[in-house]
């Protein structure tokens, strides 16, 4: 077995240990109206970093910006295939420990058979 196998094979042990680096979230995907909602607790690799933002009126703010690293799987994770960028949303706090919010994300940036990358705000 190769490690390209081991690794897309359970990202979840290769990856995704809370006892290492992995945290719980909560993923909302996004409902159409009448529609009941639903969530899910799963573990991802969370990145958290703040950006400058410029504001129309030539101003500068600091926006915080999310990396999520989570398996690619509808059960553990999240779907590449389900995933609704600008709709469904991640509960995570900005600091470890802290108050969680909703994060909207925004962009998929990477993805493979085991894991996906994604970016909320």
């Amino acid at each position: 077995m190769s490690l390209k196998d081991a690794i897309t094979g359970d990202p979840e042990k290769v990856f995704l240990r809370s006892d290492d680096f992995a945290e719980s979230v909560t993923y909302y995907p996004h409902v159409g109206f009448g529609e009941s909602s639903s969530s899910r607790s799963i573990t991802a690799v969370v990145i958290r970093n703040q950006e400058v933002a410029l504001s129309p009126d030539g101003g500068e703010a600091i926006v915080a910006s999310f990396e999520v690293h989570v398996s690619n799987n509808a059960t553990t994770g999240i779907s590449s295939s389900e995933v609704d960028t600008g709709g469904d949303q991640i509960g995570l706090a900005s600091r470890i420990g802290g108050t969680v919010k909703r994060r909207s994300i925004i962009q998929m940036t990477e993805h493979d058979t085991g894991m996906l990358v994604l970016t909320c705000q």
